[in-house]
C-alpha cells in the first residue's frame, strides 16, 4: 500500500481526535476546499463525513483489493465492513440500526499532486448497502 493510501484509510477508518486535531489531520493530505465527484467541498464536511461513518458503524475495517499510482493519480478499489450500530444518512433517508455487519465495494479515483488530495472521484456500491442494511428489497427479474 502506498503511503498516501495508508494515510487516507486510516484518516477514515480510526476515530477521530476531538475539536481542530481532527481537522488539521485531514489538511495534512485534502486540498480545502476538494473537488468531490465534481463538487468543492471544505475539509470541514469531510470531517464531518468521517465523524458520522463513526456514529454509524463500529468495527470498522477496510481491504483493499486493487491500487495503481501513477503521475500524481491513486486509484483505490476496497471493500469496507462494518457493524450498522447508529443512525445513518442516506440518499433514502436516515436508516436505524439495526445491527447488521455490512459491507460496500467501493473505487476512489484520487488526483493528489504531491501527496495532497485536490481531487476525488468516488463510486460505491450504494445499492448493495441499502439491501443488506434492508432499506431496499432486491427482486429478482424473470429470466423469460
Amino acid at each position: 500500500m502506498t503511503r498516501l493510501a495508508g494515510h487516507l484509510l486510516r484518516l477514515w477508518m480510526n476515530p477521530l481526535p476531538d475539536g481542530d486535531a481532527a481537522l488539521a489531520a485531514f489538511r495534512e493530505v485534502y486540498a480545502d476546499p476538494v473537488r468531490v465527484n465534481g463538487i468543492d467541498m471544505p475539509v470541514e464536511e469531510l470531517v464531518q463525513r468521517a465523524r458520522a461513518l463513526h456514529v454509524a458503524f463500529d468495527q470498522l475495517g477496510v481491504k483493499v483489493d486493487q491500487q495503481v499510482e501513477v503521475s500524481g493519480v491513486l486509484v483505490i478499489g476496497f471493500r469496507m465492513r462494518g457493524r450498522h450500530v447508529g443512525p445513518l444518512a442516506t440518499p433514502l433517508g436516515e436508516i436505524p440500526a439495526p445491527g447488521r455487519d455490512v459491507e460496500v465495494r467501493t473505487i476512489d479515483i484520487l488526483t493528489a499532486p504531491d501527496d495532497v488530495v485536490t481531487d476525488v472521484f468516488v463510486v460505491a456500491d450504494e445499492l448493495g448497502r441499502l439491501s443488506q442494511l434492508g432499506a431496499v428489497t432486491l427482486v429478482p427479474t424473470s429470466s423469460e
